[in-house]
């Protein structure tokens, strides 16, 4: 598998856990109580498989490759890319921050949630639509089969940071996701993640 196959395998399984935000955030705007293990679980997901895992991989190879190929032509656009993996990282925060609140069913919290979790959804979709149709391909412009090769060396040493297959278990995180709000909303949520599916593949 290639380095961009790879990046964009990447972002099928975050895109999945996009669709699972948006579904909350419709359950919640109608009055549902989204169960706090479906939080957690989302930031478990935002923390290690986008952050530490897929962006790593964005921040510390491809951008860092990129930069140096262009000799500072991209700059700015490698900045606002950064930037972006930046302000979702802090919304994340926010939105763990606004958690026990909202449990507790308190408004001022809840009303926080619901705003940061909707500025993350919103961020990570838009973040997601610039890499694969812009940054991606400008990706497989700029370099050789035998630097890409090299990219691919350097994700493999990656991942043996890790004991385990972090795409697999973080695969099972979304599963988990999805099994919370089934469990909890049932048909509500299955009609609903339906919807937005089809819209998504409709932009697409």
């Amino acid at each position: 598998m290639s380095v961009l196959d790879t990046l964009k395998k990447e972002h099928l399984l975050v895109r999945r856990y996009l669709d699972n935000i948006e579904v909350a955030l419709d359950l919640m705007h109608k009055g549902g109580e989204v169960p706090e293990q479906f939080f957690n679980l989302a930031v478990d997901f935002s923390r290690n498989f986008m952050d530490k895992y897929h962006h790593f991989k964005e921040e510390y190879v491809i951008f860092l490759k990129l930069a140096e190929k262009k000799a500072g032509e991209l700059d700015p656009q490698i900045v606002s890319l950064r930037d972006q993996h930046e302000r979702g990282r802090s919304l994340v925060k926010s939105i763990l921050r606004s958690v026990p609140g909202y449990i507790k069913k308190e408004e001022i919290a809840t009303a926080k949630l619901e705003e940061n979790l909707g500025f993350f959804h919103y961020l990570q979709k838009q973040h997601l639509n610039r890499e694969n149709h812009i940054f991606y391909p400008m990706v497989r412009k700029t370099f050789s089969d035998e630097e890409m090769a090299e990219f691919e060396a350097e994700f493999d040493k990656d991942a043996e940071r890790y004991p385990i297959d972090m795409f697999k278990k973080s695969e099972q995180t979304i599963n988990e996701i999805a099994e919370v709000l089934k469990a909890k909303f049932g048909a509500q949520y299955r009609d609903k993640l339906e919807e937005v599916f089809n819209a998504r593949k409709h932009d697409e």
